[in-house]
């Protein structure tokens, strides 16, 4: 006798957001624009892409941050030799919010007021002087 077992697969796709100001300026959106043409914006994309595909995101794909920035978290990756960065948290399950990109070096970042206006957006959206908008991942055309 034959039994055939059910099968199922779930997909589990992590929704980016991203941090709109006031104007309507897109954050991620004009960092990314920002960045050398290339390898650059080529390994933001793919790493992006990557991400949204796992169940769990844990070190060193994504960092904690300490002190007062400890509402925040740390989208973590490398292009050419650079640490680069998306500091932002998490919504709710599978969906997190981009603040802003930067790059960290030497335990700075770039641009260098990057923690504090992460900070800033975060409480500019939960007190509805900004919103946030669905990220559209770039895909091989």
């Amino acid at each position: 006798m034959l039994t055939v077992y059910e099968q199922t697969y779930i997909m589990v796709s992590w929704q980016l957001r991203q941090y709109v100001s006031p104007m309507g300026r897109k954050a991620v959106d004009d960092w990314r624009k920002g960045l050398p043409a290339g390898v650059p914006r080529a390994d933001l994309d793919a790493f992006l892409k990557n991400i949204v595909k796992e169940r769990s995101w844990e070190y060193p794909v994504i960092g904690g941050l300490s002190g007062r920035h400890s509402c925040l978290t740390e989208l973590r990756w490398r292009s050419k030799g650079k640490p680069h960065r998306i500091l932002g948290y998490q919504l709710q399950e599978f969906e997190y919010l981009m603040l802003i990109g930067c790059t960290h070096d030497k335990k700075k970042y770039k641009p260098s007021d990057a923690l504090e206006t992460a900070l800033r957006r975060r409480k500019d959206v939960e007190e509805g002087r900004a919103s946030y908008c669905e990220y559209q991942l770039v895909t091989d055309q």
